[in-house]
């Protein structure tokens, strides 16, 4: 294998040319463009030194920002593998009838765009002729919310619609991983008078570890890189209750033309979440299960 490493090197070199070309090297040149001043439609930029970090650290709205980016990545995170795993073992264990339907239908919203989920949200959350307004006044609640506009439940708003989104991958995620394990070891649990919370907590849930982390690194990027949906339904909005870091990216870049900051603050996003996926992985780190 030794002899043959230049042969390696062969198979492997489209791939990592790709690699370098589309993701390293932006990274590189990103890191370069966040110590100027630059609006984005010239190449003549300003060097602007630490400036770009120093207005950073003193923006209360970035700070705003990565306050919400936080909070739905943290309830996002919860809610998410939580109601994954639950629909997960109800389908494989059997637990509710038409299994099959119910997988089907839980997964339903990962073939559907973010964008028009989002607009379809938008339009159900309206409160004047939301289906959900409408349908909670034919209940006689008559004093509700402007979900949308209101900052106490616009952020809840957002969290709810990125689970109902997302919550259909993972458990796909979860039920292929479920459906791996043997079924002797249920059987054996039976024999031995477990019943099915019993054979969760130490069958189940103990063999689905490797796909638990594999999961809170993806729920990590996704919760960080909450972009179109709030976008799009509330962009930012309303007084910045929902501005995530994505947005206001977006919004110095494109909208106010300050590339150096903007990609200022899109250098910070990228080394937080990098380091919170390997935090995550540290933390997970023992011998995978195996059966």
């Amino acid at each position: 294998m030794q002899k043959n490493w230049k042969v390696g090197l062969l198979f492997i070199l489209p791939a990592l040319s790709f690699y370098l070309l589309f993701l390293i090297l932006p990274y590189a040149l990103a890191f370069g463009v966040s110590f100027v001043k630059w609006r984005g439609v010239a190449l003549n930029m300003t060097f602007n030194g630490l400036g770009n970090f120093t207005h950073m650290v003193g923006d209360p709205n970035f700070w705003k920002a990565l306050g919400n980016t936080i909070f739905f990545t943290f309830f996002t995170g919860i809610a998410v593998p939580a109601m994954a795993l639950f629909f997960a073992v109800s389908v494989t264990r059997r637990l509710v009838a038409g299994a099959r339907f119910f997988r089907i239908t839980y997964f339903f919203p990962n073939l559907i765009s973010q964008v028009a989920i989002a607009v379809l949200w938008w339009f159900a959350l309206n409160p004047e002729f939301g289906i959900l307004s409408n349908f909670l006044r034919l209940l006689g609640l008559t004093s509700l919310p402007s979900w949308l506009g209101d900052p106490a439940w616009a952020p809840w708003c957002i969290v709810a619609v990125k689970v109902w989104a997302s919550m259909g991958f993972y458990m796909v995620l979860y039920v292929s991983a479920i459906e791996g394990i043997p079924e002797d070891y249920y059987d054996a649990a039976r024999i031995d008078g477990a019943g099915e919370w019993h054979s969760f907590i130490h069958i189940t849930f103990p063999l689905l570890s490797e796909m638990m982390k594999v999961s809170v690194v993806f729920l990590l990027l996704n919760g960080f890189g909450t972009f179109d949906v709030v976008r799009i339904m509330t962009d930012g909005g309303p007084d910045r209750a929902t501005e995530t870091l994505a947005t206001y990216i977006y919004e110095n870049a494109f909208e106010l033309g300050k590339f150096g900051y903007a990609t200022t603050i899109a250098m910070t996003l990228f080394l937080i979440t990098f380091s919170l996926a390997l935090f995550s992985l540290w933390l997970q780190r023992r011998e995978a299960v195996e059966y």
